[in-house]
């Protein structure tokens, strides 16, 4: 006979049977599906990369970036799980190789897309013009920081960039800047402003004595080389660059001058190579009016007035 004590130890050990085989169920079912994750997360070709954008690239070619980054995801880790995968792709390392070969990038953002595709967002700085000293030359982006070395050539000669020499050997690193970027716009400035109001063509390699100084030397293809200062305002120099060549200087004259100077607020020094003194202009030009220059433009005038006399 089954006493009540005993149908109560029964039942009990039947719950801990059911319980048991229960956990085990689900301790069996956790592990096949972890298993599952595991291989759909690192093992299938679920999550391998078979896609990369790259946006906002200008100067950068699309195959170098994406050799870059091929590079990367090539290849398994230990030998058993790839390195392509979505997860396990080492974006920082991307980044880091990336902006080492192209300093021209300035920043680069990586943003995984699943299942299998990398969006490669590019910043890139805008290179400006290129700055020369100590026999050195580095490329200046828009804010006037040293990036990357130049190398004179013909090749990059084409690229028509303005080729600032400090003639005082001023050592410069990369990272620095170099230069502020308001002088850099006046130094545009002058080639833009010669070519648009004067057609004035100008070689690229302007010529600074100092920084400090704030003087610019640019070297006209006609002949005359004008000396530029940024303390003055330089729609007020080219104005009275203008006043002197249309009213002082024939324009069969241009290519015998050595110089035209117009750092002095409201004076212009011109000189010519056959060694005619320095000629001066006073209150050449103001904001809205101009007056004659003094003094006669060159010996020839010199002696046509002697002979008359």
């Amino acid at each position: 006979m089954i006493t009540p004590r005993s149908q109560r130890i029964n039942r009990t050990n039947n719950s801990r049977r059911k319980f048991s085989f229960l956990r085990f169920l689900f301790f069996l079912i956790s592990m096949a599906f972890a298993a599952v994750l595991v291989y759909v997360l690192f093992f299938s070709p679920f999550l391998e990369i078979t896609s990369i954008e790259v946006n906002s690239n200008d100067y950068v070619e699309n195959n170098l970036i994406l050799d870059k980054i091929n590079s990367q995801i090539s290849g398994k880790y230990f030998d058993t799980i790839k390195k392509n995968n979505l997860l396990l792709v080492r974006t920082g390392k991307i980044k880091k190789d990336i902006q080492a070969e192209f300093r021209i990038i300035r920043e680069i953002r990586i943003k995984r897309e699943f299942p299998s595709k990398l969006v490669v967002n590019i910043v890139e700085r805008k290179p400006q013009m290129v700055f020369c000293s100590t026999e050195n030359c580095f490329m200046l982006d828009e804010n006037g920081e040293a990036y990357d070395n130049y190398f004179l050539s013909e090749e990059n000669d084409k690229n028509d960039f303005i080729i600032l020499l400090d003639e005082s050997s001023k050592k410069i690193n990369l990272g620095e800047i170099v230069l502020e970027k308001k002088y850099m716009e006046y130094v545009q400035g002058i080639k833009g402003e010669l070519s648009a109001r004067l057609e004035m063509e100008v070689e690229n390699n302007f010529r600074v004595v100092s920084l400090i100084s704030k003087d610019i030397r640019v070297k006209t293809k006609e002949g005359p080389e004008i000396y530029f200062n940024e303390n003055i305002n330089l729609e007020k120099e080219i104005e009275m660059l203008k006043v002197v060549l249309e009213n002082k200087i024939e324009k069969n004259q241009r290519q015998d001058l050595e110089y035209v100077d117009l750092r002095i607020d409201n004076k212009i020094y011109y000189k010519f190579r056959d060694g005619t003194p320095s000629q001066i202009a006073k209150d050449a030009v103001t904001a809205n009016s101009t007056t004659q220059t003094t003094a006669p433009t060159s010996l020839t005038e010199n002696k046509d007035k002697k002979k008359k006399d």
